[in-house]
């Protein structure tokens, strides 16, 4: 296995050395291509290297040396062989280009051949074994001339086109006292030429420009790049010889140094000065450009093509169908599972993943969405086809705050470019409408979560409402909830002129029973008497509540006479089977009620006060004629009388003494 920061060129004619000593040996390679920009090492990495699946391990310097570190420490830990090129490890197997030959020839030839007297230096990443091994013998080489350098003249180009260019241009805006752009790799040196052609300077004659790498991209622009060959292909190549050894057990650690040599071209001598007067590298921009066009063409095609796909099902079957133009035979598209319902951006493990797309011979394979351990790359089934590919490239997929899963495909031929956007694409729409999946399942949890919260809402304001309509000593309604029931009934039962009849109970000489038994006792006694009258009524409107002390009132919505004195009669002889003691009482041993009845028909006109007033001096009627009876509003005499003691606290239990639910009030009683 192989562990490079991306695909570039530089990487790729490393990768080719390594394939080559391998092949022959007859152990599959697998280049994990890191992802330059991503933080930390990738899953996929972490899994393989924690679990020493490879056999072997050849790393190339990282973008950070704690990445770097990182990967060195797993590796170490599992006990797998390792080859590291480009750095220096003690004890370790090593391989490096011939940085001090390189550079030296370099700045003989730009010191003595070009004249040079003022030059501007693009570092590289100053972590790394051979920037800080350039740096310094292009240092060296100024002061054994005598040439002080000036510090305002050093760029950071971190290796990279894009950071050489913009770095070379803010540099121009302040100066062109310069008479060369020395760079320690052929990716900033192409930036840094770039910059100075926009800005209107002529090179080699006005700036003279070099790198180091002898990369294709070195010939590719015009005028072609003078630069060091370090021979990567070799380095490869020993490093692939040096991990066998180490497999088997021969030879001792140790570090190569592959030779380099000075490669000139036009932009420090001028095309004139070229062998060939710049034919070859005119040949070379042409056959790179036309394959630059080609691998444009195709990757423009995938981000055509990915752009719009909404589901990870439309992204797969867009990639598989692109696949042929970008020159891959085999792919293996792979998604971390992630458990269900995960909030977006939060880390878990992803020890498993789910092979999504299985695309072999240049034709897509049912996929039969398998899951597999993420360290064992592909399904057992499939490993196989690793070994007879030879060499496949892995790349992990992120978005910007998490991993989503890694490709693994053929070596592509030609430039890197389209195996780059490759992960770029696959990347950005997998991140897109997994996030957007996501955020569909989040907002349909939220959904839930809502109506739930309103579920419990209602039914805590419902519970609140009814406490707040209970009286918080006997628990039936108060006086609040009997307005409110009295009022929408008397507005419903006015439509079609329907009965209301109303009850008004009072507990006969209530104040001498709370004298002689205390408070406690009266409270419960009240208890008590709430209960008798709430299970009294029976129709669902009907209700019965505290009016106040020692009063309570029913109301029987669509209820007449009749009705009233059953409810009336089953609430004394309830009152009367409790038996509550009262030998305070002038009535009778037990505690005995008073009871006013009225009934009238609803109108519009009339009010529902006018009944309770009615309700009222039947009650007072009743207790005026000795207590413990039942007066009906509007009759001269009470419906129930006085009991006997006899008739006081009878035997029977009360559901067998209940009478009908509906008796007249001539034979009640």
């Amino acid at each position: 296995m192989a562990v490079v920061t991306g695909l570039d060129e530089y990487q790729a004619r490393m990768m080719d050395g390594v394939s080559q000593v391998l092949s022959g040996s007859g152990l599959p390679l697998i280049v994990h291509a890191t992802d330059p920009y991503g933080r930390g090492i990738p899953s996929c990495l972490s899994a393989l290297l924690r679990h020493g699946l490879p056999v072997g391990v050849v790393t190339s310097a990282n973008s950070t040396p704690e990445e770097e570190r990182e990967v060195i420490e797993l590796v170490s830990v599992a006990g797998i062989p390792q080859v590291h090129i480009g750095q220096q490890i003690v004890g370790s197997w090593c391989v490096g280009g011939d940085n001090e030959t390189g550079m030296r020839q370099l700045m003989h030839h730009l010191l003595h051949d070009c004249g040079i007297r003022h030059p501007v230096l693009v570092k590289g990443l100053s972590h790394q074994v051979d920037s800080a091994a350039r740096e310094m013998f292009f240092r060296e080489e100024m002061a054994a001339h005598g040439l002080p350098l000036d510090e305002d003249l050093v760029l950071e180009g971190r290796f990279h086109h894009d950071h050489a260019y913009h770095a070379m241009s803010e540099l121009l805006n302040r100066t062109r006292d310069m008479d060369a752009v020395v760079a320690l790799n052929d990716e900033s040196a192409v930036g840094a030429l770039q910059a100075l052609l926009d800005a209107g300077l002529r090179v080699p004659d006005d700036v003279v420009v070099t790198g180091f790498d002898n990369a294709r991209v070195s010939s590719r622009y015009w005028p072609g790049l003078t630069t060091v060959d370090q021979d990567l292909r070799e380095q490869g190549a020993t490093a692939a010889r040096m991990l066998l050894e180490a497999i088997e057990g021969r030879g001792e650690p140790r570090r190569v140094v592959v030779p380099s040599h000075l490669v000139v071209r036009a932009s420090t001598v001028g095309v004139d000065r070229e062998p060939d007067g710049g034919l070859a590298t005119a040949i070379s921009i042409a056959i790179s450009s036309r394959e630059m066009l080609a691998a444009q063409d195709s990757v423009i095609g995938l981000t055509r093509a990915t752009i719009r796909c909404r589901t990870v099902r439309e992204v797969v079957d867009v990639v598989a169908s692109e696949l042929s133009r970008l020159g891959i035979d085999r792919c293996f598209l792979s998604l971390y599972d992630r458990p269900v319902g995960t909030p977006v951006g939060t880390p878990v493990e992803v020890e498993q993943a789910r092979l999504v797309l299985e695309y072999l011979k240049r034709k897509p394979c049912p996929s039969p969405n398998e899951v597999f351990p993420t360290h064992e790359m592909l399904p057992a089934r499939l490993w196989p086809e690793i070994v007879e590919a030879g060499t496949m490239v892995m790349q992990p997929l992120s978005g910007a705050h998490r991993e989503l899963g890694f490709v693994l495909f053929d070596v592509l031929s030609g430039p890197s470019t389209p195996a780059e956007v490759l992960r770029l694409d696959l990347s950005r729409s997998l991140e897109i409408v997994v996030t957007a999946q996501e955020l569909e399942e989040h907002a349909a949890t939220l959904e839930r979560l809502v109506a739930r919260r309103t579920r419990e809402l209602e039914q805590a304001n419902t519970e609140l409402h009814r406490s707040l309509m209970l009286d918080g000593l006997t628990r039936i309604a108060n006086r609040t909830a009997l307005q409110e029931h009295l009022d929408w009934h008397w507005s419903e039962l006015a439509r079609n002129a329907d009965r209301l009849a109303v009850l008004m109970v009072d507990v006969d000489l209530f104040k001498p029973y709370n004298d002689r038994y205390g408070h406690l006792a009266g409270d419960h006694a009240l208890r008590t008497i709430a209960s008798c009258l709430q299970r009294s009524v029976r129709g669902e409107d009907d209700l019965a509540a505290r009016f106040g002390g020692e009063e309570f009132i029913v109301v029987l919505p669509r209820c007449g006479e009749q009705a009233a004195a059953a409810v009336a009669a089953r609430f004394r002889r309830l009152l009367a089977h409790s038996a509550i003691t009262h030998e305070s009482s002038t009535v009778a041993p037990v505690v005995t009620a008073s009871i006013g009845v009225a009934v009238a028909t609803v109108r519009d006109q009339n009010g529902p006060a006018t009944l309770l007033q009615q309700a009222d001096e039947a009650l007072y009627r009743a207790k005026a004629l000795g207590r413990d009876r039942v007066v009906f509003a509007g009759r001269t005499m009470p419906v129930f009388q006085q009991r006997r003691p006899e008739q006081i606290a009878p035997a029977e239990r009360p559901e067998q003494i209940d009478p009908p639910d509906r008796i007249s009030p001539e034979n009640a009683g």
